[in-house]
């Protein structure tokens, strides 16, 4: 059966192309970020071998320490938002970690939700600690958005994955409760798929058979709201290299991909918060290299329309993403995203006000 041919309540759509999108070129510079990623806690239950949590060399290499958001800090970032002249499109909560993790998740849902500075508030989630406690208490917080990302369709190819032991069919059962309670959320439930093999021992590993996808859909197809069978790709830098195939010429949503962006779109849409107040340009800084900003002494609209962040822009559109540390090694602006900024060039250099000698002049991000 084709997958546009089956009967259930969830549409077949990719969280890329969930909501209307706009011209970035059109928009640019933005006065407010069109999103804002916290990433509340960056530690991870999970250990997926495509993901750089399961690197522990690559972690112990740039230093780095999971942990928790403080609350004061959180409420002190969704307070700053307020000083954009607008409402945030989205805020976003986990990322880098699993966010069911810190206990006072709901809490910070509603503190979103009561702060009125966003329109939308969605969360990431890997779904181990889906639970009808926990699902009754974020829907009545206010979220509006949640994505499950599953790493497999049983007990065993999630601890070969994920390096877990998990109930999956404890796992399902959660998920069909909270879309029983979703009232106005929409729930959004992926796997990732690859036609390719990713690990040289484990060819198969994340490659779904015929009957695999047929048991995806048929399992997941009436308990949410929209559904996808996502791509494995290269979006994790300096990570996981070997497993990387960067022959890749579609996405993770299926879309084709250029073979390389000079600008990284990232950079102009959205501002990511690393659980530690580090701010980041882009979710994808797992190492926090290209830091722009720090909660704990910046607001919100400082970082945004800072020095930092303005010749990170810069140095892009002057053709010099190669040789910023950490964003030289980087997918993302691939594989993840449409958006393609590389034709207006000269645009972003008026919009910023660019001088002659900053376009040729010393960047601080070489």
């Amino acid at each position: 059966m084709n997958e546009e041919d089956r009967v259930m309540s969830a549409s077949i759509t990719p969280r890329l192309y969930s909501s209307k999108k706009v011209a970035l070129e059109d928009r640019i510079p933005l006065p407010t970020p069109f999103s804002v990623h916290i990433d509340v806690c960056s530690a991870c239950n999970f250990k997926c071998s495509f993901c750089f949590h399961a690197d522990t060399q690559a972690k112990r290499d740039v230093g780095l320490v999971s942990g928790k958001m403080p609350m004061d800090l959180f409420k002190k970032i969704v307070d700053d938002l307020k000083g954009f002249d607008d409402p945030i499109k989205k805020i976003k909560i986990g990322n880098n970690g699993e966010p069911m993790i810190h206990g006072e998740l709901p809490q910070m849902i509603d503190y979103i939700n009561k702060s009125n500075v966003t329109e939308i508030i969605e969360i990431f989630t890997n779904g181990s600690y889906l639970s009808p406690e926990v699902n009754v208490a974020m829907i009545e917080a206010g979220l509006d958005i949640i994505n499950v990302s599953l790493e497999g369709l049983s007990d065993q190819r999630f601890l070969e994955v994920a390096g877990v032991k998990v109930d999956f069919n404890d796992m399902i059962e959660n998920i069909a409760h909270l879309y029983s309670v979703r009232k106005n959320c929409k729930m959004y439930v992926k796997i990732a798929d690859k036609t390719s093999p990713l690990d040289k021992d484990r060819t198969d590993m994340f490659v779904l058979s015929d009957d695999e996808r047929e048991y995806f859909y048929n399992t997941f197809g009436d308990i949410c709201d929209e559904i996808f069978i996502e791509k494995v790709a290269p979006q994790w830098s300096e990570v996981q290299l070997e497993k990387q195939n960067k022959d890749d010429t579609t996405g993770i949503f299926g879309q084709e991909i250029k073979e390389y962006k000079d600008i990284c779109p990232f950079t102009f849409m959205y501002l990511q918060y690393n659980s530690n107040g580090t701010v980041s340009p882009c979710t994808l800084d797992w190492p926090n290299k290209v830091i722009i900003g720090d909660a704990y002494k910046e607001t919100a609209k400082e970082i945004w329309t800072g020095g930092k962040l303005r010749d990170l822009r810069i140095a892009m559109a002057r053709g010099e993403r190669e040789g910023i540390n950490f964003c030289n090694h980087c997918s993302a602006p691939m594989v993840c995203v449409d958006e393609d900024l590389d034709p207006f060039k000269d645009k972003i250099f008026d919009v910023l006000e660019v001088s002659e000698e900053e376009k040729s002049g010393d960047n601080q991000w070489l």
